[in-house]
């Protein structure tokens, strides 16, 4: 491909990854796999993309190859009970196509609600989300019982979604 053609499909690409990359999340259910995923969607809209067919929006167009990934990944993993089923990740697919906008601004008031957290917090989050340990894991390497570390889970999560949602209401209120 050419550079023009290069420069046109991240134009096209990047303001739709973020909806893609919380698809693909929501309909795994874990970041690695979300985004091992989202490097193959982006490879095969780049393989595919003398093909798009630019009178259609674009978010629908990639929602739409993220959605057949997942139903791939979804068949390797077939004998897992923490796969969801095609029904619902065609739901989450329709739900994802045209929230760009909102994700992104969820996204960037998530990071800041974060960054305000104390280090310990921090850490923790760190430990289940990004390092994907299993909670007993964890209470085993903070030197906490399982119980302790599922109950400051459910507190941080709580108070990251309380975050977000007062950032978003100050924001409508016009208050930055």
């Amino acid at each position: 491909m050419t550079k023009e053609n290069h420069r046109l499909f991240l134009e096209h690409f990047l303001p739709v990854d973020s909806v893609l990359r919380a698809y693909l999340l929501a309909a795994t259910g874990d970041m690695h796999a979300a985004d091992d995923l989202l490097q193959e969607v982006s490879s095969v809209l780049w393989e595919k993309f003398q093909e798009y067919d630019e009178n259609r929006p674009f978010e629908g167009w990639a929602v739409g190859i993220a959605r057949m990934e997942v139903l791939k990944w979804r068949q390797r993993l077939a004998r897992s009970r923490e796969v969801l089923s095609p029904e619902a990740v065609e739901s989450l697919a329709d739900m994802a196509a045209g929230l760009t906008g909102e994700i992104d601004d969820r996204a960037i008031h998530l990071r800041r609600c974060v960054a305000g957290l104390k280090e310990r917090t921090r850490n923790l989050l760190n430990l289940r989300y990004w390092k994907a340990l299993p909670i007993q894991e964890i209470a085993k390497t903070l030197g906490k019982n399982v119980a302790a570390i599922e109950m400051a889970l459910v507190r941080v999560r709580r108070q990251l979604r309380e975050c977000v949602e007062r950032r978003l209401k100050s924001l409508e209120g016009g208050t930055p």
